[in-house]
Formats: structure tokens, C-alpha cells, sequence
């Protein structure tokens, strides 16, 4: 793989098109050096380098959906921000999956066949809450039976509540974007036109 000019700090320049070939490559040397490029690169944007920056971009333009085989979206980061909080940062390792294969779950059971990509952010929007409503239900258990005051236990009553209506409001949401865009289906009885959402 050949090197252009290095630009600011120890990041060798590389053509976005060269950068593409390699990374579509099936194996060997050249991936293997683009993808620590990309790493590189990636490492230096974050630390305020505006060049490597620019040749962050121009590999995400080349290489179509790259950033998110690399980067988590931020559903994902969402989804572990709420698992950090119901079972501890790289702890119960066992459950965190077991939790996380049930929101695919949902959300695949949700989503159906063919979802539009509003109904896939309602479907995600759905599952994120439902899991903060099971988050908050389950403190608010474990706060009254280890005997909190009075005041502990209306807060953790009022934070469950609002996470139900948030997760109700979701599902909603869900329902109501799906029914309004269902085609209507036109029947004539006796001989007057009835329209039937399908």
C-alpha cells in the first residue's frame, strides 16, 4: 500500500480510494493495514487533529456504512448506558447478554417484516423504555423491601411511574404511526363505498 504525504502528528495521508480497495479487500495485508489506519486516524481526530479528521471523513465517503462497523450507534451506547445502571459496568456479564437478547427479541418481534425507518426509531424508542420501566419497577422492589423511608420510596414510586407513561406514550406512538399508515381497502355494500383499514 503505497503513503502520501504525512500529515499532522505520525498519521501517513492515504487516498480515500486506496483506503476503499483495501478495506473491501477479502483478507490479507492491505486490510489488515487499512484498518490501522482507520484506527490511527481515528485516534488522532479524537484528540482535536482537524487533518486527520478530514481523512477520517473522506475513508467514511469511500467506504459506505464503515463507521458503523467501528463506531457504536447511538442506540448501542443508550442500551449500555441503561445495562451500566441496572447491573454494573462489566459486571454480570451473563445477565447483561441474557438482557440484551431479549430486547432483540422484542424489538425483532416488534418491528415485524418490512418496518419503515420511522417505525424502526419507535420500535427502539419502545424497547429502551420498556427496559427503563423493568429498571425502575425493580428499584422501587428492592428499596421498599430493604425498609427505605417514606420520602426514598416516593421517589422511587414517581421515577417508575414516569417510566411507565413514557414507555405507554412509546407504544402508542408505535400503534398509532402504523395504523394511519395502513392502506384502506374500498368494499361497495349495496351499492354505498366503505372504507376498511386493512
Amino acid at each position: 500500500m503505497s503513503r502520501g504525504k504525512r500529515g499532522k502528528g505520525s498519521l501517513p495521508a492515504l487516498p480515500a480510494g486506496e483506503f476503499a480497495a483495501a478495506a473491501v479487500e477479502a483478507g490479507g495485508e492491505g486490510k489488515r493495514e487499512a484498518i490501522a489506519w482507520l484506527m490511527a486516524a481515528v485516534t488522532l481526530a479524537d484528540g482535536g487533529d482537524q487533518d486527520a479528521l478530514k481523512q477520517v471523513k473522506a475513508a467514511f465517503d469511500a467506504v459506505p456504512r464503515l463507521w458503523e462497523t467501528f463506531f457504536p450507534t447511538l442506540r448501542d451506547t443508550a442500551e449500555a448506558s441503561m445495562l451500566d445502571a441496572m447491573l454494573g459496568r462489566d459486571r454480570q456479564l451473563a445477565a447483561r447478554e441474557a438482557t440484551r437478547r431479549q430486547l432483540d427479541r422484542l424489538r425483532a418481534e416488534l418491528a415485524g417484516e418490512n418496518p419503515t425507518p420511522l417505525e424502526r426509531l419507535l420500535v427502539e424508542r419502545v424497547a429502551l423504555c420498556w427496559l427503563a420501566s423493568m429498571h425502575t419497577d425493580a428499584v422501587l422492589a428492592q428499596q421498599t423491601a430493604a425498609g427505605c423511608s417514606a420520602a426514598v420510596a416516593e421517589y422511587h414510586q414517581r421515577r417508575a411511574e414516569g417510566a411507565q407513561r413514557r414507555f405507554l406514550a412509546a407504544a402508542k406512538m408505535l400503534a398509532t404511526v402504523r395504523r394511519l399508515g395502513l392502506p384502506a381497502v374500498q368494499l361497495n355494500v349495496a351499492e354505498k363505498q366503505i372504507n376498511v383499514a386493512r
